[in-house]
Parts: structure tokens; C-alpha cells; sequence
């Protein structure tokens, strides 16, 4: 557990504003009667095209064939990169952005992948290429991708010796729902990839979970354990996918106040919260509720008491990735049944 811790919808899609562009960015379609052959970005674009780069469509009637962009783009931290004309092998270094390759139909471009990838099943078939917090600069090198998708915060140095090497590197990390349609919409951009019926899917899922709240209920206290016992009571305040998961279920997230993302609390400030419902975070041995329900203290919790403690499978609420809009599910179904919506 604690390795764990430490560790543009394209014109044809929506009429809206694409995703990742600044509303001072402009899109322009080349194309005749069977549709667009071509859409491009002029303007700024705060977070995901950098204003000089273009994303081409390459299709007809039955929709887009083929995505990709040139030029230049502005990944997640913000840097310029440049972008190959053709991009056939890839690799990644976090199971979020794995699962999105795969989720968008591009996983035979993978040529390796980070130790956490393990999902879907063929991504444990993948060569390993270190694990999150320590790329193996070596194997990727020797891998040869055209494109290599890291991580935004503990792979820094190995970013800066995969760019000296004359590597191509795109940050994408997101930190909530928003970002995460962008990063898709960027990703699928760079491989060649049409994003349309995965944000659809992921939109119709979400839509489907959110319908079930009540527009107006009494407000549900909600405590995430991230961990607990000696690994530490750390939870999920402001700016996690945990925070808005919980937001958008109908929840009052107890450490949305905090300053601080991932802030620890005791068993004392646990009691004075007073949480209706407790949300355990499990890594996969199905035990993490019975475990924390029997920690000396936290059965004085109401929520315990009351049976109210419910598991979230962690790489549905921690990994920025498609199957987010399940961990979504999961914490809406846990408040339901704590009588939340009644």
C-alpha cells in the first residue's frame, strides 16, 4: 500500500467548444460532401494544442478514419513538444494512460509499459519498462517508440534523459474529469485515433450514474480512506478525482477544506468529523473494510457502528483513466445504500 501512495473532440463530434482549446482558439474544416477531410487549430490553446499545431481528420460519410496532429503541442506540463508525422510504436509509463491507449483502440502501438499497467489483460504482456516512479531510460531507448506518454510528477529526471537521448515525450497526467477528456482527446490526437465513442461512452456512463441523485438532499459527510493503521489515515481532499467523484454523487467530502491533496488525519480528527459514510480505498484482497473496521478506535465511528464503510476498488478512483465513470458507480452505489437518496 505504501509503494502505492508514493507511487479536440474533433468539429465532426460536438458542436460545442473542443476540449483542451482556449475559447480565443479557432477551428477551421477542409472537406466536401462526404465531410471533413482535414480540421486544424488556429489561436491559443491553454491546455492542450499549442497554437501553431494542427489535428487533421482523415475520413468520409461514415465518420473519421484516421486523427493526428502536427506541428507542435502543449502537453500536461506545459511544454512544447513536437509530435513525428507518423507514429507506430509507443510507449507508456502509467497504467492510466495504458488503459486509455487500449480504451481508444491504439494498444497493439505499445511497445512497453510501466510496471502498474495491468489493465486491460493483454497489457501485462507488455515489456517493462520500470515502474512509475523509476522509468528504466535504458529499455525505452532501445524500444525505439516514436512516442513516449509519462507521467507529469515523479519522472521528471528520467523526462529530461529520455529528451537528451533525442526521445519524443508527452506528459499527460490529469488531475480531474475535465483534464482527463483532454488528455484522451490528446492522446488519440497523437496516435491517429478517433476519442468520439470513448467520451461518448464515458459521458453516457456518468450521465446514467448522475441521473440518480437527488437534485436536493440533505448533506451526506463523506470520509475516503486512502489508507489507515500504520500506513497512516491519509485521505483525499481538494483537486482528486476522489474529491469530485464524491461531489458528484450527492457527497460532502469531509477533507474538502484541506490544504492539502492527500492530507493525514488521526483517529481523533476521524471521531470530530463524524462522517455519515466511510469510503475504504482496497488494492485488491477484498478485506480493506473488515480491516479498518477492526483497528482498535475506529469501531467508536458512527459510520462504522451504523455499517456504513464501504470498499472503492482503488484503480477505478485513482487511476485518470476511462474507467473512472466506474469508480463514479461505485461511490454513488455505496451512498444509495448508506440511504443517502432516500
Amino acid at each position: 500500500m505504501l509503494r502505492k501512495l508514493v507511487c479536440l473532440l474533433t468539429a465532426l463530434a460536438l458542436p460545442l467548444l473542443p476540449l483542451g482549446l482556449a475559447e480565443e482558439a479557432g477551428t477551421g474544416v477542409i472537406g466536401g460532401a462526404d465531410g471533413p477531410t482535414s480540421v486544424f487549430v488556429t489561436g491559443e490553446s491553454a491546455d492542450g494544442l499549442a497554437a501553431d499545431a494542427g489535428i487533421g481528420v482523415i475520413g468520409g460519410a461514415d465518420g473519421p478514419t484516421s486523427v493526428f496532429v502536427t506541428g507542435e503541442l502543449t502537453d500536461g506540463l506545459g511544454r512544447t513538444v513536437a509530435i513525428p508525422e507518423t507514429v507506430e510504436k509507443v510507449v507508456s509509463l502509467t497504467a492510466a494512460n495504458t488503459e486509455i491507449l487500449y480504451a481508444l483502440g491504439a494498444g497493439d502501438l505499445l511497445v512497453g509499459a510501466d510496471a502498474y499497467s495491468d489493465y486491460p489483460e493483454a497489457a501485462n504482456e507488455l515489456p517493462r519498462m520500470g515502474d512509475y516512479a523509476g522509468p528504466n531510460v535504458e529499455l525505452i531507448a532501445a524500444a525505439e517508440a516514436d512516442v513516449v506518454f509519462a507521467s507529469t510528477t515523479l519522472q521528471q529526471d528520467a523526462i529530461e534523459k529520455m529528451e537528451a537521448l533525442g526521445l519524443n515525450v508527452v506528459c499527460v497526467e490529469p488531475t480531474g474529469l475535465d483534464e482527463l477528456y483532454e488528455g484522451i482527446v490528446l492522446i488519440a490526437a497523437v496516435v491517429g485515433a478517433d476519442p468520439t465513442p470513448l467520451l461518448a461512452g464515458m459521458q453516457d456512463a456518468i450521465a446514467e450514474t448522475t441521473a440518480a441523485v437527488p437534485e436536493t438532499t440533505e448533506p451526506v459527510r463523506v470520509y475516503f480512506a486512502l489508507s489507515f493503521g500504520e500506513s497512516g489515515d491519509f485521505s483525499a481532499g481538494p483537486g482528486t478525482f476522489i474529491d469530485e467523484l464524491i461531489a458528484m454523487a450527492g457527497g460532502e467530502n469531509v477533507a474538502a477544506g484541506s490544504d492539502y491533496a492527500w492530507p493525514m488525519y488521526s483517529l481523533e480528527g476521524i471521531v470530530a468529523a463524524d462522517p455519515d459514510v466511510i469510503l475504504v480505498s482496497d488494492y485488491g484482497d477484498g478485506t480493506a473494510v473488515e480491516q479498518f473496521c477492526a483497528l482498535p478506535g475506529y469501531g467508536e465511528l458512527r459510520a462504522v457502528q451504523e455499517g456504513h464503510v464501504y470498499a472503492l476498488t482503488d484503480d477505478l478512483v485513482s487511476r485518470p483513466g476511462p474507467r473512472i465513470v466506474e469508480g463514479l458507480r461505485q461511490v454513488a452505489d455505496a451512498l444509495a445504500d448508506a440511504g443517502a437518496y432516500d
